[in-house]
């Protein structure tokens, strides 16, 4: 059996109802944020809780809880879905942590109290990537397509779920978003090319995820020059390398974008040290 946390109680997932008049439900009115448990911690609790914050902010939702409080209802989940099976000293598995908030039960069909939302948090089981693609790399379909309000993480995930299956067909991870000539981010990750040994990434409409900004931080303290700006696909194109990140995903290369081949196919020098760096990052727990 699995629990989840709605709206102040932890309580079997099968039990977990929410209202045909939520907002959430009826307007697509909501925000998410996804974190990754590793290693007992939770990977950048603080840049996390405040990206949730600032997205719930701008959509003029209160937060029925303190950061503490938060944190220690995710704890609370841990140990009531998994503790059963864990063996003594046991190290604890990766896990997926997904917080949902909605404006909670509708007003009129369209407006809401701020101050009785919907709050959810449930886990999931982490599950890595195929090694090959850390290895060999993987595939992104192109799509031009702009989020709406791209900075807040919404509950609108209405392009991505319609892409799922030309993704899948395709035999691609990831779809990679272009707005205007520009390449701006995938669906459920960030993106990079390399040039020249540079990294390059997008710096506007896009959602600046945790795992971007932490290889930003590593990739300047190991002397990497980071240029956040516009640059269009056919830059893209040209680059040497590209790769993607992602809270679930880490770090992942990106050797083919759309029908066309990135430099000669092959995970590159500069992506293999990020990597790297990201991975030697989670193992010793500096975050």
């Amino acid at each position: 059996m699995r629990y989840c946390y709605l709206n102040g109680r932890i309580l079997p997932e099968d039990e977990a109802k929410v209202s045909v008049l939520d907002i959430g439900l009826l307007r697509g009115y909501g925000i998410y944020e996804a974190m990754a448990l590793v290693n007992s911690t939770i990977f950048r609790w603080e840049d996390h809780i405040a990206r949730f914050k600032k997205s719930a902010d701008f959509l003029r939702i209160t937060i029925p809880h303190t950061d503490k409080e938060i944190r220690d209802i995710i704890f609370d989940l841990v140990e009531k879905n998994i503790s059963d099976r864990m063996p003594d000293g046991g190290e604890m598995p990766r896990l997926n942590v997904k917080c949902i908030i909605t404006g909670g039960q509708a007003l009129g069909g369209i407006d809401f109290d701020p101050e009785t939302p919907t709050f959810y948090i449930f886990l999931e089981e982490w599950k890595p990537l195929e090694p090959t693609y850390y290895t060999d790399g993987a595939r992104v379909i192109v799509h031009e397509h702009l989020r709406q309000y791209p900075e807040y993480k919404t509950t609108n995930y209405i392009t991505t779920a319609l892409l799922q299956k030309p993704m899948k067909e395709a035999g691609t991870l990831e779809i990679l978003y272009t707005w205007n000539g520009n390449v701006l981010e995938c669906a459920t990750s960030n993106f990079f090319m390399v040039k020249d040994g540079t990294l390059v990434t997008a710096a506007d409409n896009i959602l600046k995820g945790v795992t971007r900004n932490v290889v930003i931080e590593l990739a300047r303290a190991a002397g990497l020059t980071v240029d956040e700006r516009a640059y269009t696909l056919d830059e893209l194109l040209r680059a040497d390398e590209a790769f993607l990140t992602s809270s679930f995903k880490d770090v992942v290369p990106v050797v083919q974008v759309g029908d066309n081949t990135i430099a000669d196919g092959l995970v590159g020098a500069t992506t293999k040290k990020v990597i790297g760096m990201f991975a030697d990052y989670l193992r010793t727990g500096a975050h």
